[in-house]
């Protein structure tokens, strides 16, 4: 396979040009000239267009550690997590390719115009007709479990080729561990389309989060998180569970589609890869000259993931926007949700990202400082109204059935300040 490069389009027009080097085992990028002309800023912190190395027409390095694959972050932010890496490399060997042979640009090609946000891949992989066809959720979600427990071992006969095809349009783009897809729904008829493509005017993009049917409610859980964060006044898409065959799903509209057109997005870990704490968030905020709301609302974000235990607060569950005048703002929240493994010992659930140089043990104090060092205004007032959705949990909990006593075991997990 061993795509050697990569044309990058972002709203029509090229970005530039990606190359793979083998003995350095990195991407190169360069700028076309004409788009650095037109003042899109889409990476200002990594390879900025009016740095004089972009300026100059010369070539900006992949990044070698093994979040980025050797790319430049803000290239590698396309590429998915362990769900969509898991089908991928299942594809690979449905079409008898050794991962050996593939590079990430191979897997950009193949991710070509599914990838979230605005950026789009060229050449593609292409996988039959890209306009939107009918989902049978629940016949793609049985799949996509065969697809997770028997990794290598699925046949792709004829009997499910179809299916096979239609998972990886809607699901080898989005990121996460979980399996998932990009779907569209009728708000009036309730069908269910894909959503890697443009959609009907009566269709609204959403992220559709599978759960596993498990004995714990993924779905479920973050549902309710979804709506204690809304409570406390945190910006976060409209979200709701659905039922499919016997199982709810988690689903969430997305924030880089509005209509059919394409929002630019990067995650932190793309914006800037050195970033480790939540000091480093507003950092980043203040680089990018954003309004005090968005500083306001990390505050928020950061409270809420101390409080509710989302300990799963790594780089790339923090995101900016960029629209088509290069104004960026930071993103919608997104994956707020219980990540405490009830069965792991203590040291192995501490916050990813520190608060105050700590990940576990947190206190008001600890958030105060950080409060005062960036300016929040009214910070004391905006944990209590955090602490106060709190209080919601078991009432939302309750109302959508998760078991009483794996709400108990959560809610003594809250750090309540």
């Amino acid at each position: 396979m061993e795509t050697n490069a990569v044309k990058i389009t972002l709203w029509g027009d090229t970005v530039g040009y990606l190359a793979w080097d083998k003995k350095l085992g990195a991407a190169a990028f360069e700028y076309k000239k004409l788009f650095v002309e037109h003042g899109l800023d889409i990476a200002p912190l990594t390879m900025s267009i009016f740095s004089p190395r972009s300026q100059k027409g010369m070539m900006w390095l992949g990044n070698t550690d093994k979040l980025y694959q050797g790319l430049p972050p803000a290239f590698a932010d396309s590429l998915p997590d362990k769900w969509g890496n898991s089908l991928f490399n299942a594809w690979l060997r449905d079409n008898k390719i050794s991962a050996k042979n593939s590079t990430p640009l191979d897997h950009l090609s193949f991710i070509g115009s599914r990838a979230m946000g605005a950026l789009e891949f060229e050449p593609v992989q292409k996988l039959g007709d890209n306009s939107a066809f009918s989902v049978d959720v629940q016949r793609l979600y049985d799949f996509s479990q065969q697809v997770l427990s028997e990794r290598e071992t699925t046949i792709l006969d004829k009997e499910n080729s179809i299916l096979w095809q239609d998972l990886i349009k809607i699901s080898s783009s989005p990121g996460g561990k979980h399996p998932k897809a990009i779907v569209a729904i009728n708000r009036t008829t309730g069908e269910v389309i894909s959503g890697q493509s443009n959609i009907p005017a009566d269709f609204e993009h959403f992220i559709l989060k599978y759960d596993d049917n498990s004995v714990y409610p993924y779905a479920k859980l973050e549902y309710v998180f979804y709506l204690m964060a809304r409570e406390a006044g945190i910006n976060i898409m409209q979200s709701e569970l659905r039922t499919y065959g016997s199982i709810s799903h988690f689903l969430t509209r997305r924030f880089d589609r509005v209509e059919n057109e394409r929002i630019h997005t990067q995650t932190l870990a793309a914006m800037s890869p050195e970033s480790t704490s939540y000091e480093d968030i507003f950092a980043v905020i203040r680089r990018l000259n954003l309004p005090y709301e968005d500083s306001r609302q990390q505050f928020l974000r950061m409270v809420f993931n101390v409080v509710v235990k989302n300990i799963d607060d790594h780089s790339k569950n923090f995101a900016f926007c960029m629209n088509k005048n290069g104004e960026w703002r930071l993103s919608p929240a997104y994956d707020l949700t219980f990540s405490v493994n009830l069965t792991a010992p203590a040291y192995a659930n501490r916050h990813t990202f520190t608060t105050n140089g700590k990940n576990e043990d947190i206190t008001r104090a600890d958030l105060g400082k950080i409060a005062q060092n960036n300016d929040i205004q009214d910070y004391k007032a905006l944990i209590d109204t955090v602490l106060n959705s709190i209080e919601k949990f078991e009432e939302y909990a309750k109302n959508i059935d998760i078991e009483k006593s794996l709400v108990e075991k959560i809610r003594k997990k809250f750090n309540l300040l």
